[in-house]
């Protein structure tokens, strides 16, 4: 069946499923739209396909996942690549390009109410730290993440 009989027919495979609250997702830095969060679906129909960019992103229920494999890769060949994401259900989204106010206070909140300052280099370290006591983080109630600034909560 060509593109044009799948449209007919509302078969399009390249259409993907909107950003939705409670998808499931794993986000990561966009490494080619400066100031932006790319959205992989880790669930659905759509899983393994990105489903969209943001400026930020609030999460729950989160794990921070590292590529050991490609971490080694980067250190290797000293070139980026995906290989770190933050997993967790959609809460709240901002696909503008410059990030909604109440995800910046969001995460200015967290950090506030003793939250952690969350980072990843992979030339330091395997996992991803908290950026003032440099342990790691596996895990975390909330997440809030705008642009590549990430507070984190009931780790």
């Amino acid at each position: 069946m060509t593109k044009l009989e799948q449209l007919a027919l509302g078969q399009n495979k390249d259409q993907v499923m909107p950003i939705t609250n409670g998808l499931l997702c794993d986000v990561y830095l966009n490494l080619h739209k400066t100031g932006y969060l790319s959205v992989r679906a880790a669930e659905g129909p759509d899983k393994g396909r990105v489903v969209g960019h943001v400026s930020a992103i609030e999460l729950a229920d989160c794990s921070f996942r590292v590529s050991e494999a490609g971490r080694q890769r980067v250190i290797r060949e000293r070139a980026k690549n995906v290989h770190a994401t933050v997993r967790g259900g959609i809460v709240q989204v901002c696909q503008d390009e410059i990030p909604s106010p109440s995800l910046t206070e969001k995460h200015s909140a967290i950090l506030a109410a003793g939250g952690l300052p969350t980072t990843y280099n992979p030339y330091f370290t395997p996992t991803f730290i908290n950026r003032e006591t440099k342990s790691p983080v596996h895990a975390a109630q909330t997440v809030v993440i705008v642009g590549k600034f990430v507070a984190a909560t009931g780790a």
